[in-house]
């Protein structure tokens, strides 16, 4: 299957200065032109807008063949966890009895997760920019 990348949408396929309810569209570009390269890999969301939105919502905000790579959205963490995204993630992969597979998540937010944690942080004023999609393609490839 390729490693899973865990995706967030705020400061990486929208910048924290654009609108509120929309990627912009070169970080999607960028991400989905990345995420091309390594075929196998697949997507879970991890993004707040999990909350709002179906995963038929949100698979409709990707191209055709990224979409139907989204199998999935990570739990909401009720608890107080010091890293919730990473604790989200964990349960994800304990819940489809995956934990043995490699992934990654793509973030603004370092607080998210623990040091030494696979995560391609990007800036949220740049959001997922060519750097951004250059390191995936090469962490996917690790």
């Amino acid at each position: 299957m390729g490693k899973l990348i865990f995706l967030d949408f705020d400061g990486v396929l929208r910048r924290t200065t654009s609108n509120p309810s929309q990627f912009d569209k070169d970080c999607l570009d960028n991400f989905e032109s990345a995420m091309r390269q390594c075929s196998v890999s697949k997507i879970v969301i991890s993004s707040t807008w999990r909350l709002a939105l179906s995963l038929k919502e949100l698979r409709s905000r990707f191209s055709p063949d990224i979409a139907v790579r989204i199998i999935g959205i990570t739990p909401e963490n009720l608890e107080d966890e010091p890293h919730a995204r990473h604790a989200e993630i964990l349960a994800f992969m304990q819940e489809k009895k995956i934990t043995a597979l490699p992934w990654m998540a793509i973030d603004d937010d370092p607080s998210h997760f623990p040091p030494g944690s696979p995560v391609l942080l990007t800036d949220p004023q740049n959001g997922f920019d060519t750097a951004c999609a250059a390191r995936l393609v090469k962490m996917l490839h690790e």
